[in-house]
């Protein structure tokens, strides 16, 4: 199924998976208000009816000499809700860092940067960037993050690989959500009885580059969870959370007896939805999804849309 087609349900989706969709190929256009900047000969270009952006690395002849080396996309007024995580899908040619920034509303400021090694040449990545964690100064806020700016190449390697060819798709910020904020906002133990969490629930691995050397750091989302809820809840309700690489054992151990809800199931002995005869389901970030809930996900290579 093709993504254009998707649109008036992509909407319905991103809203309840609680994810601010920076870019997914059909909601923007280049270089208009809201779209790409006219950097680096933006083009949005359909890969098995998927519109993904391609751009080109080129040396500006005048003015700032590596303006188009790099990708830069407002972002509006977005109001992140404690959103923290960030992941897109990057395709080039050649290994190297991927560097992220985000512009600071007021003193036009960066947040620190965040990289992220992009592997597999000539295939898709997907890149996780993490902002929750490391330097106070470095953590984006709720409110007041202006731009979006990509770097296939860090600044100080950008010239060297002009005529690079790069592709772009799918860049949001997810994280848990309850009651319309992250769950990295909840204290520790606060979260009793009868608990929903929307938003987007996994586990994966992103690069902690503000530390000496740098290293590869884990983030697990249903540990974080078990975190904040108190060892008294006795129901979690995800039905509306896309989840990936489930492992409920850390909330269940914390919560003896604990009725967890997944896509309208319980899980005592949890019961998972058969994979559609297309093929598997993977979610955004590449990982399969033995029983998929509402939301966006690649099935034999589109994307689709499960549930309404």
């Amino acid at each position: 199924m093709k993504k254009i087609f998707l649109l008036g349900m992509l909407f319905a989706a991103t809203v309840c998976n609680a994810q601010v969709v920076v870019w997914d190929g059909t909601d923007k256009e280049v270089d208009s208000d809201g779209g790409f900047w006219n950097r680096a000969e933006p083009t949005v270009v359909d890969e098995e009816g998927n519109k993904i952006m391609k751009f080109t690395l080129k040396a500006n002849p005048g003015g700032w000499d590596k303006e188009h080396c790099n990708f830069a996309l407002p972002l509006g007024d977005v109001d992140f809700k404690a959103l923290r995580r960030m992941t897109m899908r990057v395709k080039m040619a050649v290994n190297h860092n991927v560097l992220v920034k985000i512009v600071k509303d007021g003193d036009g400021g960066y947040n620190t940067g965040r990289l992220f090694w992009c592997g597999n040449p000539n295939e898709w990545n997907i890149l996780t960037f993490e902002w929750a964690v490391g330097p106070e100064s470095g953590k984006i806020v709720d409110t007041g993050n202006t731009v979006l700016e990509i770097w296939p190449f860090e600044e100080g390697d950008a010239l060297s690989n002009v005529g690079q060819v790069v592709y772009i798709d799918d860049i949001k910020f997810e994280e848990p959500m309850v009651n319309g904020k992250g769950i990295r906002s909840c204290a520790d133990n606060s979260l009793a009885a009868e608990v929903k969490v929307t938003g987007v629930i996994g586990k994966g691995k992103y690069q902690n580059t503000w530390g000496d050397p740098w290293k590869e750091e884990a983030y697990d989302d249903y540990a974080l969870i078990a975190q904040k809820l108190a060892p008294t809840a006795t129901k979690l309700d995800v039905s509306e959370a896309s989840c990936w690489d489930e492992d409920w054992s850390a909330i269940q151990a914390k919560c003896p007896g604990i009725n967890i809800v997944t896509d309208a199931t319980s899980i005592d002995g949890i019961k998972t939805q058969e994979t559609s005869a297309e093929g598997e389901y993977f979610n955004l970030n590449g990982q399969r999804v033995a029983h998929p809930n509402k939301g966006l996900y690649i099935v034999n290579g589109k994307k689709v849309i499960v549930g309404k």
